[in-house]
């Protein structure tokens, strides 16, 4: 599969940033070569890399502090990518956007359709938001938003 040797190196960078203690500096260059890495993957068509890419722009915040890499725009495009390739938590991810109007046109029946496809991709909270939509609908007679 075309990107997973650049994944699979992102991958062992992540797990040093995790494990063990490095400076701030430090921190930074392993950031930066699995963002690189995962970056490359993604342009490759790694689905994993791009649901990551998402995630990079998403914003995700750390102990309190907002992501200062959080650009709406690239967090919309990655997600959207990963979900066009069937990826599961993108779906869900991106369905939120849609609800919001956020990067994109509001659309709650595309909000909805998303979530369901996540469940049906086997996210269990894709299955748990589509099944929490439905029940808003019934009840209420609509989608109820939930600030990201």
């Amino acid at each position: 599969m075309k990107g997973q040797k650049n994944y699979n190196l992102a991958q062992i960078i992540r797990k040093e940033m995790y494990l063990r203690s490095h400076s701030f500096e430090e921190q930074k260059k392993l950031h930066r070569r699995y963002f690189d890495l995962i970056k490359k993957a993604a342009y490759q068509g790694h689905v994993e890399s791009m649901y990551d890419m998402g995630n990079e722009y998403d914003d995700i915040g750390y102990l309190g502090i907002p992501n200062p890499s959080y650009n709406i725009k690239k967090c919309f495009y990655w997600y959207s990518k990963a979900c066009q390739k069937g990826h599961a938590e993108a779906c869900n991810n991106l369905s939120v956007f849609y609800a919001l109007g956020e990067g994109c046109k509001q659309d709650f029946s595309y909000a909805l359709e998303l979530l369901k496809r996540s469940g049906e991709l086997g996210s269990v909270l894709g299955k748990r938001n589509y099944k929490m939509k439905l029940r808003d609908l019934e009840k209420t007679g609509k989608y109820l938003l939930s600030s990201r």
